[in-house]
């Protein structure tokens, strides 16, 4: 697990480290200085023969980033690798700043003020320290245009861009642009990855993420001292591994058993999907509830699962009591449609309590329309899957508002229903109100149809085996990503189908 900051979090942690426990301000500096030096000294090494040739320029604003940037300068030199300072702020600057530009001065490092006819474009590599993660304002005038100047030098092809941090004109905490922002090809960041650079458009000018340990007090000190740390979170290979444990003593029962409501009349396909991604998820059982008019296509294609059918009209609620008690889960509205018999089966769904339940699809989209109240509990946790227009559809809220502000509106929702919001876009969130899980696995191969079927499918079998709800929303979103990852490996990104995505679901657990 590797947690994430905000611009808030990340100050408290700062503060923090230097107010309670007395690590000086400028000593922090200078450990994130020395990672991006070190990072900076690694990749000429790695692209260039001669390091004595290299020109690299720090362009430093007033803050404590253009502190970073100048002191970067000063221990690329120390090194015997020329690296200018170009000074671009507005202000006095902070007393660090004051301080690091005074050594600077006083070793003699090549110090100029910013003008027009400042040429970047004559260095190897531009380090980009003019705003760090405390920018909250749009980016106008002569800031606009010395941004405009460091991404016209890189877009010739004559310089690298090196952000300290963060890519200035980001917003640490949701990724946006603040009126124009640096092209960086690598960001060197400080104690913990940003969400800012996780979440799009933030990420793709961010380029090579490094993370590096900055000299913070630990994690540990960290959790009992600062409010919020660790809850915003991602994974890698390794929790996902925690997680999947068989057990050599078991059977079918072992591993659980799930209902997958899907496919309305002539949508089998729906049904088929997740079916197929709740079978590769390791749940011992499947049945799936569909349209009469599927069943051959489903036997045909899923010859594993066991089979209830429905009719058009056809009273549900009887006939569903003992598909509820057999079921370990529930997911519902794959390819349902918005029809009567849709809408039943969705509001019995939503009354059995005792149930971890999936709500996807047409039965969010049936619960938008005709404004059904619900909660889930202790007992029975109910997980949804929305994308942006489904939660707009949900909540009101436009779709630019809440891709603007995946987290807040993604919890909020989470805890006006008491439930497990996975709030599906290129960077995924998952949240019980309290806790983050931002997706960073999967690709633009993926915008497909059915790939939410097989999603969904994913998660019910997950939580079938007895996996915690959120654990199994954040595990399955995980894989899912990573399966995307490998069917694109295999079919490229334009070719792939959410059939090869569910197929992949096998391999990337088997790794």
């Amino acid at each position: 697990m590797r947690y994430l900051t905000d611009s808030h979090t990340m100050k408290s942690v700062d503060a923090c480290s230097i107010q309670e426990f007395g690590i000086p301000s400028v000593v922090l500096m200078e450990r994130a200085a020395l990672g991006v030096s070190a990072f900076l000294r690694k990749i000429i090494a790695e692209n260039t023969r001669q390091e004595s040739s290299i020109k690299v320029v720090c362009v430093c604003g007033s803050g404590n980033n253009g502190a970073d940037g100048i002191a970067v300068s000063r221990q690329l030199n120390e090194n015997g690798i020329y690296a200018d300072i170009v000074l671009v702020g507005t202000s006095a600057g902070t007393d660090e700043y004051r301080l690091q530009k005074s050594i600077a001065e006083k070793l003699g490092i090549h110090c100029d003020e910013y003008d027009s006819n400042t040429d970047f474009g004559e260095y190897d590599y531009i380090v980009d320290a003019i705003f760090g993660i405390g920018l909250s304002r749009k980016i106008e005038g002569r800031y606009a245009q010395i941004i405009q100047a460091v991404n016209n030098a890189r877009d010739k092809g004559t310089s690298k861009v090196v952000a300290v941090d963060i890519a200035s004109g980001i917003s640490a905490d949701n990724g946006q642009i603040q009126g124009v922002a640096v092209r960086a090809d690598y960001t060197v960041t400080f104690g913990y990855n940003k969400t800012g650079i996780m979440f799009y458009p933030g990420a793709s000018y961010s380029g090579s993420v490094e993370v590096i340990n900055a000299g913070f007090v630990t994690d540990d000190i960290l959790h009992s001292k600062v409010e919020g740390f660790g809850s915003i979170f991602t994974y890698d290979d390794k929790d996902a591994g925690r997680l999947l444990v068989r057990k050599p003593d078991s059977n079918k029962g072992t591993y659980g058993r799930t209902l997958i409501i899907a496919g309305s009349k002539n949508m089998g396909g729906a049904a088929i999907l997740s079916a197929s991604a709740a079978y590769r998820s390791g749940t011992g059982l499947v049945k799936v509830l569909t349209h009469e008019v599927n069943k051959t296509a489903l036997l045909c294609r899923m010859p594993e699962c066991l089979i209830s059918t429905y009719l058009d009209n056809m009273p549900l609620a009887a006939e569903l009591k003992a598909d509820f008690e057999w079921a370990k889960s529930i997911a519902v509205g794959p390819g349902l449609s918005m029809n009567g018999v849709a809408a039943e089966l969705t509001r019995c769904v939503l009354e059995r309590e005792d149930k971890v339940r999936i709500l996807d699809a047409d039965a969010l989209n049936i619960i938008a329309a005709e404004h059904i109240d619900y909660k889930g509990s202790s007992e029975g946790k109910i997980i949804i899957t929305p994308h942006i227009m489904e939660m707009s559809r949900l909540t009101g809220k436009t779709a630019a508002d809440i891709k603007e502000h995946m987290i807040e509106s993604a919890k909020e929702y989470a805890i006006q229903h008491s439930c497990i919001c996975i709030l599906k876009d290129a960077r995924t969130v998952v949240t019980d109100g309290q806790k983050v899980y931002i997706n960073c696995t999967g690709n633009d191969g993926m915008s497909t149809g059915g790939c939410g079927d097989v999603l969904t499918g994913l998660i019910a079998g997950m939580t079938a085996m007895g996996l915690d709800a959120f654990e199994a929303a954040c595990l399955s979103v995980y894989v899912h990503g990573k399966a995307g990852d490998y069917a694109a490996a295999g079919k490229g990104r334009a070719g792939m189908t959410a059939a090869d995505i569910s197929e992949a679901i096998a391999y990337v657990l088997k790794r």
